[in-house]
């Protein structure tokens, strides 16, 4: 069974000895244009604006929820006992352990 020499692997560029950084055919100029074209093109879809205007909805919903909170406290959670605040911590403590289980 004979084994390939580096020499006769078509990733290996034969003039430098380094594998190949682009596909046969193309050079940087095609692959750049390529690339930029999808990006910048003039033709946003009509849903994106939809999608971006109920993520900056759900964003400022956020913003105004924890500034509330800021301002009013746990209280608002209905934590007026001294001993009902330890929802607040397994709350954390469980979001923290979740984030740290997602690799």
């Amino acid at each position: 069974m004979a084994t390939k020499s580096p020499i006769d692997d078509p990733r290996i560029d034969p003039r430098t000895g380094e594998y190949a950084v682009i596909a046969p055919g193309h050079t940087f100029r095609s692959v750049t244009q390529k690339i930029a074209g999808l990006v910048l093109t003039s033709n946003t879809p009509l849903g994106w604006f939809g999608g971006l205007t109920v993520a900056g909805g759900v964003a400022t919903l956020l913003v105004i929820a924890m500034t509330w909170l800021f301002l009013k406290g746990v209280g608002i959670w209905g934590v007026t006992i001294p001993g009902a605040w330890g929802f607040a911590i397994i709350n954390f403590v469980w979001w923290i352990g979740i984030g740290h289980a997602a690799r």
